[in-house]
């Protein structure tokens, strides 16, 4: 196995380890995108993840990967540190991992990691703007049945 699929296994199953028991199992063991979509998510895109990490660390093909990572992460009630902390992890795998890492792999890691927070608050900020749309739209909805009804609101 090359160090690039050492590296995805690994990460994979610290990224599965926010779910706890048979779910992470399950998440890495499934490999059909309709039964496991979460896991086929974290899989597609920790490879390019991976890929970039050890080749050109591209900024739109790392944004796009963790766009799709913490868009399933935002909405499942995860605090920043369990959505964006196996980032994190890939410190140890890269230092585990006997093979040749980026010289520079430390940095790589950051640049990861920002990339996922950045990414992680976008989708959050996205969540808090549809729910107040909602929460506006409702009202103004309650506020056309009072006047129709010629009830008042308040």
């Amino acid at each position: 196995m090359s160090a690039p699929d050492t590296v995805l296994e690994r990460w994979l199953a610290a990224a599965a380890e926010v779910y706890g028991g048979i779910f992470a199992e399950h998440t890495i063991g499934e490999r059909d995108p309709f039964r496991n979509p979460i896991g086929h998510t974290l899989r597609v895109s920790l490879t390019v993840l991976v890929r970039e990490f050890f080749g050109a660390m591209q900024p739109a093909a790392i944004d796009a990967a963790f766009a799709d990572i913490m868009a399933l992460r935002s909405i499942q009630a995860l605090a920043v540190e369990q959505a964006v902390g196996f980032v994190f992890g890939l410190r140890g795998i890269a230092r585990a991992t006997p093979a040749m890492m980026p010289a520079d792999a430390e940095a790589r890691i950051d640049k990861l990691a920002l990339s996922a927070f950045q990414q992680y608050l976008a989708c959050r900020e996205r969540l808090a703007e549809l729910k107040l749309n909602e929460q506006l739209r409702a009202f103004g909805v309650a506020r056309m049945r009072a006047a129709h009804n010629r009830g008042s609101v308040a």
